[in-house]
């Protein structure tokens, strides 16, 4: 108790208590009893022993004190675990602005980058810059701005993912501001390169029996290779011309799609047994491949390659797309994710500039969008609304909000564009084709192909291999279309955008078309 027990007395006469009164209605100093008071009184309930009542009260604060320890230690458990909520969130925000710090200089280094060595020329190769209508000066330029506007996407990208953490606070909005600015920069109206103008026939030679589903070019583009059945065959490929120099045999069914690395003399197949392997050139064309990855259940239509060559992405038969880590150095490739929301064949995968968004086609007309969250792993996004109501087979990025897909029986390629992160089609960019298809259907496989520099799009649409190219504010021009009669032609273009090649299924030969530019 606070009081001192000696301090406790009978108020009449000032002896220590031995005998408290409960009787309430007397003052609080009236209700102590001394020996002396306790002579006469008489025994009553209504008292007790002056030790015993201390007793009884400390037993009741006793329990007061327990029940108040136990709520007060459930509280400072809750509250503890708030506080180490708060220390991980300060830590989060650190790191979340140190990243954001890390990017901007990161961003400035990329700008600087890109002048960098521009004053340095050689004589010969800048020549032709000076002779009259001459358009060189013009394409670098174009080629020179497009490389900083892909360079500021994927930055501006990355920040609006850290930013959205900060949208309470008012720098964001400031920051959100400054993007705009920089992207509103970057889409000012800009003289589109010339782009091509004609197909001219070089070759259709080379025959081949076996069927060919897909075909690309090493780095240099002066090797082709080409899918032959279950077999690939290698190409020497000179101003056009090709001469077979090699066949990598020792796969057990057909051979789908074909991707080239373009820093490592290196490619990747996805095959019909379900599986993908990496071939990679040893020493003098001999080549070596790598153990079969099978986590795909059914045949695999499509395989892309991230920008940085670092993440490989594969869409199959069995609905799936599978994500892989790719390291080229030690010939390795290891499953990482699945993205499973589909409800069809996968046929057609493509990433925008950034590489932060991936859209897929399946064979249903289901058009979805995947981004790329923490840790990099994709999550999904959007399912893309296509007014046509149709399937279709192949989609591809233009930039890194644009991207077109390509209808199935009809004659259209329209374009979808991204607004504060949602797509939307834009049908006023909705491109016809003239030719009439006969109500066919377009068939998978080879895969849209979009060269920026040369303002270059080349895809096929049933019976017609076409190029097009990018005019004002977005708008797609059809420039020639080859009628080939036939659905079953597989193609791609140089990486240069040099050359068409394609095999078809009608002769069973391939053609070489040279690109004409203005």
């Amino acid at each position: 108790m606070i009081e001192n027990e000696n301090d406790l007395v009978c108020s009449l006469h000032k002896q220590p208590a031995i005998l408290v009164n409960l009787d309430s209605q007397l003052e609080l100093n009236q209700r102590l009893l001394c020996q002396q008071c306790s002579d006469f009184i008489e025994p009553s309930s209504n008292f007790f022993g002056f030790k015993k009542a201390v007793l009884m009260i400390e037993e009741n604060r006793k329990n007061i004190v327990e029940f108040l320890q136990s709520k007060i230690d459930g509280d400072l458990r809750h509250v503890e675990s708030l506080y180490n909520q708060i220390i991980a969130l300060k830590s989060y925000l650190v790191q979340l602005l140190d990243q954001l710090i890390g990017n901007t200089n990161d961003w400035v280094q990329n700008l600087q980058s890109a002048y960098q060595g521009q004053n340095k020329y050689r004589f010969f190769k800048e020549l032709n810059s000076i002779i009259p209508n001459q358009k060189i000066e013009q394409n670098e330029k174009l080629n020179l701005t497009n490389q900083i506007t892909k360079i500021n996407n994927a930055w501006s990208n990355k920040f609006k993912l850290y930013l959205g953490s900060f949208q309470q606070y008012p720098q964001y909005q400031k920051c959100q501001e400054i993007l705009n600015q920089i992207n509103e920069s970057d889409c000012l109206p800009q003289q589109k390169a010339s782009g091509p103008t004609k197909l001219v026939l070089i070759d259709d030679q080379t025959e081949q029996q076996e069927k060919c589903k897909a075909i690309a070019f090493d780095p240099t583009g002066k090797i082709m290779i080409s899918t032959s059945d279950n077999n690939i065959k290698m190409w020497n490929f000179e101003q056009g011309k090709i001469t077979l120099i090699n066949t990598l045999q020792g796969h057990k069914e057909n051979i789908y799609c074909l991707v080239y690395s373009k820093v490592q003399n290196c490619f990747l197949f996805g095959a019909s047994d379900n599986t993908i392997r990496l071939w990679k050139e040893q020493n003098n064309n001999q080549w070596q491949s790598f153990q079969a990855q099978e986590e795909h259940k059914d045949p695999i239509y499509c395989l892309i390659l991230t920008e940085k060559e670092d993440q490989l992405i594969s869409g199959s038969i069995d609905q799936s797309i599978k994500v892989w880590m790719v390291d080229f150095n030690e010939n390795k490739l290891q499953f990482l994710q699945s993205l499973v929301k589909l409800t069809a064949f996968v046929v057609s995968l493509s990433l925008n500039d950034s590489g932060q968004d991936l859209v897929s086609c399946g064979s249903d007309g289901t058009i979805i969008i995947w981004r790329k969250g923490e840790n990099n792993q994709w999550n999904f996004q959007q399912v893309v609304t296509n007014s046509l109501q149709e399937q279709g087979k192949h989609v591809k990025f233009l930039n890194e909000n644009q991207f077109i897909w390509l209808a199935h029986k009809s004659n259209y390629v329209c374009v979808f564009e991204s607004t504060d992160g949602v797509y939307q089609e834009n049908i006023e960019n909705r491109v016809q084709f003239q030719k009439d298809n006969q109500a066919q259907a377009n068939w998978p496989f080879f895969p849209i192909i979009y060269n920026r520099d040369k303002n270059l799009l080349c895809l096929r649409h049933i019976f017609h291999i076409c190029i097009l190219k990018i005019e004002e504010k977005g708008k797609l021009s059809i420039i020639q279309q080859l009628d080939y009669q036939n659905q079953g032609s597989y193609g791609t273009v140089t990486n240069k955008g040099e050359y068409l090649v394609y095999w078809g299924s009608r002769e069973n030969k391939y053609e070489t078309y040279k690109i004409q530019y203005e």
